[in-house]
């Protein structure tokens, strides 16, 4: 704990979040692309030719992407700013995260039993449903539920807990769900079901608060971009030559040792790098909630009529440009899907759009004692409408 006392008690000054909207736009792609390759990765494994090296290099470097939605998602809900009673919170995020997660629970359950495995009579949809993840994607929804129950109690540690506090709670709880990961993982002790799934991910949400308004400077990117790239090269590595008779499902997980280090660069490095600019990832990450809960439903069907790739060519074709396409067609359908009043809450509408509005350029030159309007967080007027409706729930 002696590393925990040369950090500053104070917090570092409030920086914007408009960096997170094309944060967002970048991670579903990548959450797509992890999905895309998913079976590519497990088939193909046998071989370890040089398309499954390529899959598994790609899935690797995506891993990042589910520990930042989740650091995002605490980043803005710990908000001490937005204060809140805790019942008015809760309510809201009934509707916003209750909703779509019993509807599109709903919908997957009965795609996987008529579509995916029709005769697959030994798969009982009310155990994977207590399991807290029914389908591939829909865990994150119970994620996010178990998180928003605890986000009240949590932010008593933005409020009234010391940098020092936030730092330690953070790191224990991310702790916690790395051995717990290893424990089940390695050693088959204990399952995640849908009351504890959330638990493991705690670190992430607290961290994502923690590391909010640090912003890195030039070397410090230099050193993040290495760390990213060493912990993503490692766990590549630790899938295909690890230990194990599948050595490809331990590294992958994402509180495995690499990914962990790998998410954390990521926040730190999407944060240093996307300040400013970026108007086309701004313009699409309002739908990647809905391309998050729709892309299931078109890339499981074109990837059984297009077949597994077992070249370079065709692993590419998968880990680019199939994960785009499924991205556009899906946040299109989200487009029109949240212009029908009934279908709205299902793909969780209902409260502004931007978690903070990106920092406008001032019309007058900033004095030199002026605070920086990049630094600051506008349109707080709703203390409770941080991170919600469709692509505003950080969703993988």
């Amino acid at each position: 704990m002696v590393p925990l006392d040369r950090i500053p008690t104070e917090n570092p000054p409030p920086t914007s979040t408009a960096w997170m909207n094309p944060a967002r736009a970048i991670a579903i792609i990548a959450v797509v692309a992890i999905h895309s390759l998913g079976t590519v990765v497990e088939e193909n494994f046998a071989g370890m030719g040089p398309d499954w090296w390529l899959a598994n290099a790609v899935d690797s470097a995506c891993r990042w992407s589910v520990p930042v939605f989740i650091m995002i998602s605490g980043a803005l809900a710990l908000d001490p700013d937005r204060g809140g009673k805790p019942r008015t919170f809760l309510s809201k995020r009934v509707r916003r995260i209750g909703i779509p997660l019993v509807f599109w629970t709903i919908v997957y359950v009965l795609f996987r039993r008529f579509y995916l495995q029709p005769d697959d009579q030994a798969w009982n949809p009310g155990i994977a449903i207590l399991t807290g993840s029914p389908f591939v994607q829909l865990y994150f929804l119970y994620v996010l539920a178990g998180l928003t129950l605890l986000t009240p109690f949590f932010r008593l540690l933005s409020v009234h807990g010391s940098r020092r506090l936030q730092w330690g709670t953070g790191l224990i709880f991310l702790g916690i769900g790395m051995t717990d990961q290893w424990v089940s993982m390695i050693f088959d002790v204990g399952e995640a079901n849908i009351a504890t799934r959330f638990l493991p991910m705690a670190g992430f949400y607290i961290l994502g608060w923690v590391l909010r308004d640090i912003v890195l400077s030039a070397r410090g990117a230099v050193v993040a971009w290495a760390s990213f790239i060493i912990a993503s090269a490692a766990t590549a590595v630790w899938a295909g030559l690890g230990p194990g008779e599948k050595p490809w499902m331990f590294p992958y997980e994402y509180l495995a040792p690499g990914v962990v280090v790998a998410s954390i660069a990521a926040y730190l490095l999407l944060h240093f790098h996307m300040r400013e600019g970026f108007g086309l990832l701004h313009r699409f990450y309002p739908y990647s909630f809905g391309v998050f809960l729709l892309h299931p439903l078109l890339l499981y069907p074109v990837r059984n009529a297009m077949g597994l790739p077992n070249t370079v060519p065709g692993v590419l074709l998968h880990a680019v440009i199939m994960p785009i396409a499924y991205a556009l067609v899906c946040a299109a359908i989200t487009w029109l899907a949240v212009k029908i009043p009934g279908v709205r809450a299902v793909f969780g509408e209902g409260g502004p759009r931007n978690p903070h509005s990106r920092p406008s350029t001032p019309t007058n030159p900033v004095a030199p004692d002026s605070p920086d309007p990049a630094r600051s967080r506008p349109n707080d007027s709703d203390p409770d409408s941080e991170d919600t409706a469709a692509g505003r729930e950080p969703t993988p």
